[in-house]
């Protein structure tokens, strides 16, 4: 019976260790994922947010045209909607990341109306729904995903 040198057990053992501690990586990253996507969704529709309710208080004010109004309204409600769609496709392995992809879904939802709100404000020809319509259901949503962020911040 041949013996192998010491090394040559040492090279298998090595990949196996190696392999064993990738997927312990790819796990551990995978767990954490939920929270940084919906982190990440949280931050990308604050922002799409704010920039609607900087054009509806410009469109308002007289600084800024119905179509550019229009058009960053219809900017930030697809960047909420990609947000969503991101959460959405979320693969969450615990009740706990359940529960938070569901709250964030439905704050996301809320953000969405509200945005719509605030887009045919500022294409109705009749004044229904009216500009303060749309920027209190902005502030609401500025709001909502405010207390959703301090709330993921917490876990």
């Amino acid at each position: 019976m041949r013996d192998r040198p010491a090394s040559a057990h040492a090279a298998p053992r090595k990949r196996l260790i190696a392999g064993c501690l990738g997927a312990l990586a790819f796990l551990t990253s995978c767990s954490g994922g939920v929270t940084g996507t919906v982190s990440t969704a949280v931050k990308d529709s604050s922002s799409a947010i704010a920039t609607a309710r900087l054009a509806l208080r410009q469109d308002t004010d007289g600084q800024l045209t119905r179509a550019a109004a229009s058009t960053a309204l219809d900017d930030a409600l697809k960047e909420l909607l990609a947000s969503r769609d991101t959460v959405l496709k979320l693969s969450p392995g615990t009740n706990e990341d359940r529960v938070t992809v569901q709250e964030t879904l439905t704050v996301l939802d809320a953000c969405a109306a509200g945005l719509t709100t605030a887009r045919n404000s500022v294409a109705s020809l009749e004044g229904t729904p009216t500009r303060e319509d749309g920027s209190r259901e902005l502030a609401s949503a500025a709001d909502r995903l405010s207390g959703l962020a301090a709330s993921e911040g917490g876990k």
